[in-house]
């Protein structure tokens, strides 16, 4: 396993940016990814879960030996869609009103596409600083967030991170309901974990990075019995 990683870490240095990973289409993610988001009004709290993403990657890397490696994403398709009408709140009525102010029958999915990526090893938990667009209720935003990156021995990468939208910003007007005794603040918390597997190209290279950092912590740290 891992001479696998030491072979492609190798291959994406030696490689010209154009080379640094050829897929025949986006990588897609694992099941368990997951984005869900939280949120509150006057009254509660309120987390509702994506219970149907799709899409995927095709993330091409810059070849380097330094701390920090850099990227896009060659796709011009989303990176990640979410189902409007799959976003559970937990209460019936509140999925209904929330795939209502989404305008769920005229655009029936929240979309992000990644542009560029940066994961950045110096720091004590590497972090990935990813750029992207997002698009809900058909406007879209440029996006900006970190988020802290981990590898299994397996080759399998975890993005973990979260970021705060204003639905106002998107034409989404906060529901209010009851004659206005109760309103949902104009501040919501999307968290996302995604999850991708080893693509012979630039997930590969981060993770074997990943895991060579690791390996060389573990080295420095002290032994107790």
């Amino acid at each position: 396993m891992r001479s696998r990683y030491l072979a492609a870490f190798a291959l994406a240095i030696a490689a010209p940016f154009s080379d640094a990973s050829r897929s025949a289409s986006p990588q897609p993610i694992r099941p368990e990814s997951r984005i869900w988001f939280t949120g509150a009004s006057n009254i509660r709290r309120f987390t509702c879960e994506a219970r149907q993403l799709a899409r995927g990657f095709e993330l091409r890397g810059v070849p380097t030996r330094g701390p920090v490696l850099i990227g896009e994403n060659a796709s011009a398709d989303p990176s990640l869609s979410v189902a409007v009408d799959k976003l559970d709140c937990g209460i019936g009525a509140m999925n209904r009103h929330l795939h209502e102010v989404l305008g769920g029958a005229l655009h029936p999915t929240i979309e992000f596409r990644l542009t560029a990526y940066q994961v950045d090893l110096k720091t004590p938990t590497p972090l990935a600083r990813i750029t992207g667009l997002v698009a809900i209720a058909g406007v879209q935003h440029p996006l900006a967030a970190t988020a802290t990156v981990r590898a299994d021995t397996l080759g399998i990468l975890y993005v973990r991170g979260s970021y705060v939208i204003h639905p106002t910003e998107f034409g989404v007007a906060p529901p209010r309901r009851f004659g206005g005794l109760l309103r949902v603040h104009d501040d919501v918390t999307v968290h996302f974990e995604v999850v991708l597997d080893p693509d012979g190209g630039s997930i590969d290279v981060i993770a074997c990075r990943l895991l060579e950092l690791l390996k060389a912590t573990d080295a420095t740290r002290p032994w107790h019995s």
